[in-house]
């Protein structure tokens, strides 16, 4: 025995209606959600901000059989704001050692394979390249090159 659904032009008005309702409803509580992540993601007055970072590598293998790797910091880019006392961790996971300049901060150090090395600085606004200088460029598996944005 079969059954069969008749379903009327108010009640399909009133589930479209209804299914409108939860979208929208969905979409707010998301919404709220990212404005409470953004507001936290800023540090309070006084507080320092901590930023994370790890050394990384790419390797492939060409055609011709020869070995091609490159190193690179993750995540590429990370962000502060502007007065922000910063904390920059970076982790060392690919390569043994890693000698660093930001520039425009005037910092410098080594990272070093499963190590942490800290850099501290207040921020202030503008884009700072980190360079790594044992990788600067094709010719040394580079350039391993990494930014601070501060708006």
């Amino acid at each position: 025995m079969s059954r069969l659904w008749v379903i009327s032009r108010r009640q399909l008005q009133l589930g479209l209606a209804a299914i409108a309702f939860i979208m929208v409803s969905i979409a707010f509580i998301k919404y709220g959600a990212l404005q409470l992540s953004e507001r936290e993601a800023h540090a309070a007055p006084g507080e320092t901000r901590i930023l994370h970072m790890i050394t990384g590598e790419f390797k492939t293998t060409l055609e011709d059989g020869k070995e091609l790797e490159t190193y690179l910091f993750h995540p590429g880019t990370v962000y502060a704001h502007d007065g922000e006392q910063v904390e920059l961790r970076i982790r060392g996971v690919n390569g043994k050692q890693h000698d660093f300049v930001i520039e425009g901060l005037n910092k410098n150090g080594t990272i070093k394979k499963n190590e942490e090395t800290v850099v501290t600085f207040t921020a202030k606004e503008g884009i700072y390249r980190i360079v790594c200088l044992t990788h600067a460029d094709a010719a040394h598996e580079g350039p391993m090159i990494g930014y601070i944005v501060v708006d």
